[in-house]
């Protein structure tokens, strides 16, 4: 068995705010999309791979140098390039929709098949991706790594890696992970939306609750929570990985603003920007899974703690949320919520700590 990565560059730095058409035209790295590229080095050597295949785009490129630190063999093949979006390039979509109403239209129903003029379509550019994957396999028996874009890589999932949903539902950001598993030249699965890091970094974190827009008070929650979830952590020794457990915490409340989807919303954004394990955590902070995993459980009984940034004790904050409850699903709802914080104290021995 040996796995072959599709990997898309790192974070680009792209002129203005309006967002526009571009496949070939060439964008450096920003400074986080250079770290993300570091980021990626210790992950391959863990992984041991042997090859780099890269797009001859800069972007491409440059985040194969970074990851391969001068240890890594890295070739260019030109298969390996965007999507094309031939007369397209460097317009934004207003101007496309205006000039070509009724291609664009057009596309927009049958993205796979429909090309921009002069351009090709996603699955044009997914046989010729293909056809450079087959290549480079039988050219190298060992675990590689190719460097591409976005597009193309969905393109080549949809068409190619069983991933038959839409296209864009399939969570490829950049410096993500698709993880092509193979016996020798044959590929038998392709999991996609990973990363080289579990989590954000906390200036992602802080970029998050501005997307979100999340409100001061339900940050100051959230850290709040974090903070209760490291207590409990040192007060009971439990083992569990802080980092995924901070990070969550952190996160759980923002998209806050949605009312009762709050947390599968929030689960939705992490898991496009390939941050599953923490997706996942955070999806079952209101209302726990038949099988949590320990983080899960942690914060949920860490948020159960707080009310805003103050310190509760479980009964005050259940007897308020109680009074709350208006009918008999409600109130079967609170019991269900209830029940579980108390088996979370029990199964961590953690009477008398909180």
């Amino acid at each position: 068995m040996r796995y072959i990565y599709l990997i898309r560059h790192g974070e680009i730095q792209v002129p203005g705010n309006e967002k526009r058409c571009y496949s070939s035209t060439e964008y450096p790295l920003s400074a986080r999309g250079e770290k993300q590229a570091r980021q990626l080095r210790s992950w391959a050597q863990e992984r041991g791979i042997s090859l780099i295949a890269a797009s001859p785009s800069e972007r491409c490129v440059k985040t194969a140098e970074l990851m391969s630190g001068g240890k890594i063999e890295i070739i260019a093949d030109e298969a390996l390039r965007e999507v094309s979006v031939g007369r397209w390039e460097g317009l934004s979509f207003a101007e496309i929709r205006e000039r070509w109403p009724e291609l664009y239209e057009a596309r927009g129903e049958n993205m796979s098949s429909v090309a921009p003029p002069g351009g090709e379509s996603f699955l044009r550019a997914s046989e010729r991706f293909d056809d450079a994957l087959k290549s480079i396999m039988e050219s190298n028996d060992g675990n590689i790594a190719i460097i591409s874009h976005s597009g193309v890589i969905r393109g080549w999932l949809h068409h190619y890696g069983g991933h038959d949903e839409d296209m864009f539902s399939i969570p490829v950001p950049c410096a993500s992970i698709a993880s092509l598993i193979c016996d020798g030249n044959t590929i038998n699965r392709a999991i996609a939306g990973t990363r080289a890091v579990l989590t954000p970094g906390d200036d992602e974190i802080e970029e998050y609750y501005r997307r979100c827009k999340t409100p001061e008070e339900v940050i100051a929650h959230c850290r709040a929570v974090a903070h209760g979830a490291e207590r409990i952590v040192e007060q009971g020794g439990i083992s569990c990985n802080r980092e995924l457990l901070r990070a969550a915490c952190l996160l759980h409340d923002m998209c806050r603003t949605d009312g009762r989807d709050h947390p599968e919303n929030a689960a939705h954004i992490l898991t496009m920007d390939a941050y599953p394990a923490l997706a996942s955590i955070v999806a079952g902070h209101h209302d726990l899974p038949r099988r949590a995993s320990t983080e899960t459980d942690l914060l949920y009984l860490s948020d159960k703690l707080y009310s805003g940034a103050q310190r509760v004790s479980i009964d005050e904050r259940f007897e308020r949320s109680r009074a709350k409850c208006r009918d008999e699903e409600a109130l079967k709802k609170w019991s269900q919520r209830y029940a579980a914080v108390r088996g979370i104290v029990e199964r961590y021995h953690l009477e008398g700590q909180l």
